[in-house]
């Protein structure tokens, strides 16, 4: 099994300018630009690939998270996925008892199951690669910072209370990623936020992360409706949808100027 620093090609004692500068020469080679014109399964291959380097590539950078993971990786701990055998039980218990699939139908169904491990695995990795991502940025934003577990939510990251901070409330970033960003999961997320912020009243900002993001007018409205709702509420919370596949972010024109630039910062950093 290949290492992190197998994928981007480095040695394990590589600096972190080595790590990025080999990051960014072999993560241009996947970008959507350069597989546009291949079929749509390579496509998604490179997809994969992108998340598995983004995934190396913010473990590695962070000095933290790159000991822990060479603990991890020294002591032997990973184990091999478990074979699914066609009976669908891990033993393989009753498998004679399956009757005999056709040649063209074992390709078929070996072809099709290659395809859902390949989209799962990519949504897996996307997920894990985007909230790395988000998590760098948040603590380069919050220096010192409290890291509560709120439910429904991936990251959080609340500020260190301060003399200023008791009129406007203390600075929170909050981050999740959702298989589906669309109007249900910004009114979970308002609700989710606002329930955890009941206690500590502070100026919530929620980064809402997707790789599959409805349409631009049906997330518009949503939001406005959320404003609105918003100013009836003893409740400071912005939601901020982001496309992970390209990083746009939607900000609202009332975020806190911290907040926005951070939303910029997702797409450059």
């Amino acid at each position: 099994m290949k290492t992190y620093y197998d994928l981007l090609r480095v040695a394990p004692d590589a600096s972190a300018a080595q790590i990025k500068q080999a990051f960014r020469q072999i993560i241009a080679r996947y970008h959507p630009d350069k597989v546009q014109h291949l079929g749509a399964e390579f496509q998604e291959m490179a997809q994969v690939r992108s998340a598995e380097l983004t995934t190396a590539y913010y473990t590695l950078i962070d000095a933290g998270r790159r000991a822990e993971y060479d603990r991890s990786t020294s002591s032997g701990v990973a184990q091999p996925p478990q074979t699914v055998h066609p009976a669908g039980r891990p033993d393989g218990a009753d498998v004679a008892a399956a009757p005999a699939p056709s040649m063209e139908q074992s390709a078929a169904e070996a072809l099709d199951m290659t395809f859902q491990s390949l989209r799962s695995g990519r949504d897996v990795l996307l997920r894990r690669a985007a909230l790395a991502r988000l998590e760098h940025l948040f603590d380069q934003a919050f220096a010192t910072s409290e890291r509560t577990s709120v439910p429904g939510f991936d990251l959080s990251r609340l500020s260190k209370p301060r003399l200023f901070d008791r009129a406007r409330g203390r600075p929170w970033l909050l981050g999740k990623f959702v298989s589906k960003l669309d109007r249900q999961a910004v009114q979970q997320a308002w609700t989710q936020a606002a329930r955890a912020n009941a206690a500590k009243k502070a100026a919530v900002s929620v980064f809402l992360l997707s790789g599959d993001v409805a349409t631009g007018g049906e997330i518009a409205e949503v939001i406005a409706a959320h404003n609105r709702r918003r100013a009836d509420s003893a409740h400071s919370i912005v939601i901020i949808p982001v496309d992970v596949r390209d990083w746009k972010a939607m900000i609202p024109t009332d975020a806190e100027p911290a907040v926005r630039s951070l939303a910029d910062r997702l797409r450059t950093t």
